[in-house]
């Protein structure tokens, strides 16, 4: 019997063989068909519970967020864009409920019409708080303690339940798989033991006539193998493996010429990878040229007040600005920190320093700057950007009228050392839309001084990664030399390990040619509108 006569006998064999195992595969694989798609509706609603509670967080704490800012202001009615856009939040939440319901189980009734009826008081509640926020605060706040009990039964009862009770069907649905897999892995080994056995059969058979061949195509083959491309199989014979063993060499020829096509290649694409690297390295220096060039400060000499800044960066690129702009009867003086690093960060403080110079420039009240910032880049996706700054605008006489947006607030150190902190309850621009922002008043007297400085300095850690933090910052600020000396400790506290956010650092000193004499204003002072 010839070769092919032999392999046709052992393919009849074994597709009888293969026929009997599809047959049982099939079998299992409607099994795992019907497995999957109740793991599929499984979670589905573990995706739909997680939304759930991640959108109920974040409404419950912009309600928090509203209760919190509008107690200390004056009543507005909010804007209608903002009503308009929590209504459509908490009407998602809703629809996100009914899509749970239309994918849960028969014996999950009981707990979608809980959490159903739950999330409808809740959001009656809330919506009740929104139709009071800023028109009658003593019933908006009523209102959002009334949704407290009920966002917190929401978050911590009735969800952990129902997603207690989805993670127990994951556990059942895997265990069905497991013992799908164990029956289909135990087919699958009784049908590899058997073709073994039809193997070990046809090997015999074949192994006089075929024995030299198979002994030369091995040695081939594991030269080729060990990448001998210079090899080629010797068998002249012209059955089945001397055809074999020509297109192996055929191959080998092939594999030769592509190794060689390869190296050079890999030669080619090495030399474009340095000269990109090389480019990129080259602008990101021009891009930190041009940043600091754009960036770039001169402080003016003042009649009435001496100010020194400086800034740290920890990358090439950094996030961080200072700026002193010389506005009519008197200067301003900016310090803004973008959060994050690189380039991102740096395009939005240039964007951000540009705005604020026009506007002072324009003689634009402080409070009204800030707030068209923050509507210029929450209008606009900055892939969650925002910025924490502070202006301080002094006069001669030393009135001084600040804004402070998240920043960390400016320490007002006396003549005699003893130290305040300019507060105030601004967020950081572009965290917020429509968010208005106040404005803060205080005087200087001769002597006294501001300084201001940027979280890179109260967040720099030691190796023991404790921070340089507020007190230390305090007890500094109100050294002789405040400005050379918060540098210097802010270096002996660090030691070794590197700066993992940029340092700024600017003080502003009031000598007081046209106010001197007076006492401090107190720093209590209305909030401007």
């Amino acid at each position: 019997m010839t070769i092919r006569g032999r392999l046709a006998l052992s393919f009849f064999a074994v597709l009888a063989l293969f026929g009997a195992t599809l047959g049982v595969y099939l079998w299992s694989a409607h099994l795992r068909d019907v497995t999957m798609k109740r793991l599929d509706r499984t979670l589905k609603r573990q995706v739909i519970l997680a939304t759930i509670r991640q959108d109920l967080d974040n409404l419950h704490k912009q309600v928090s967020l509203l209760s919190e800012v509008e107690a200390d202001a004056a009543q507005t009615p909010p804007d209608p864009g903002a009503r308009q856009s929590f209504d459509a939040r908490l009407d998602s939440v809703a629809n996100q409920i009914q899509a749970f319901k239309a994918l849960s189980e028969p014996e999950d009734k009981q707990a979608v019409v809980g959490l159903e009826s739950n999330y409808s008081s809740l959001q009656h509640a809330w919506k009740t708080f929104y139709d009071y926020l800023g028109v009658e605060q003593t019933w908006a706040v009523a209102s959002a303690a009334k949704a407290d009990p009920l966002s917190f039964r929401l978050q911590t009862q009735i969800l952990p339940e129902i997603e207690a009770l989805e993670k127990d069907r994951v556990r059942i649905v895997e265990a069905s798989l497991a013992r799908v897999e164990r029956l289909t892995n135990r087919i699958s080994s009784s049908t590899f033991l058997v073709s073994i056995f039809f193997a070990a059969i046809v090997a015999i058979l074949i192994s006089r006539s075929i024995g030299r061949g198979f002994r030369e195509l091995q040695h081939g083959t594991d030269l080729i193998g060990s990448m001998n491309l210079d090899h080629r199989i010797t068998l002249n014979s012209k059955d089945e493996l001397g055809q074999f063993a020509r297109s192996f060499n055929t191959m080998t020829e092939r594999l030769h010429l592509a190794r060689k096509q390869l190296t050079a290649a890999n030669e080619e694409l090495e030399r474009r990878n340095q000269e990109i690297r090389e480019r990129q390295a080259q602008e990101l220096t021009m891009a930190a040229t041009i940043q600091q060039g754009l960036m770039a400060v001169r402080i003016p000499e003042l009649s009435f007040a001496s100010i020194r800044a400086r800034n740290i960066s920890c990358t090439q690129i950094g996030g961080d600005f200072y700026d002193v702009v010389p506005v009519e009867n008197g200067v301003a003086v900016i310090i803004c920190d973008v959060s994050g690093k690189g380039i991102s960060a740096a395009i939005m403080a240039s964007m951000l320093q540009g705005m604020i110079r026009s506007e002072l420039a324009a003689k634009v009240p402080l409070d009204l700057i800030v707030t068209e910032a923050n509507r210029f880049f929450t209008q606009r996706d900055v892939a969650g950007k925002y910025a924490t700054l502070c202006i301080v605008r002094l006069q001669p006489d030393g009135s001084c009228e600040y804004v402070n947006c998240g920043h960390v607030a400016p320490v007002l150190v006396n003549s005699s050392g003893g130290v305040q902190r300019l507060h105030s309850n601004n967020p950081p621009v572009g965290l917020l839309p429509m968010m208005q922002f106040g404005a803060l008043r205080c005087g200087l007297s001769p002597g006294e001084r501001i300084v201001l400085v940027t979280d890179g300095v109260t967040e720099a850690a030691s190796a023991d990664e404790y921070e340089f933090g507020d007190e230390r910052l305090q007890t500094y600020a109100g050294a002789n030399d405040a400005f050379e000396t918060l540098f210097a400790e802010v270096t002996k506290f660090c030691g070794d390990t590197p700066l993992n956010d940029d340092c700024t650092v600017v003080e502003i000193v009031f000598s007081g040619t046209e106010r001197a004499g007076k006492a401090s204003a107190p720093l209590s002072q209305e909030v401007l509108r």
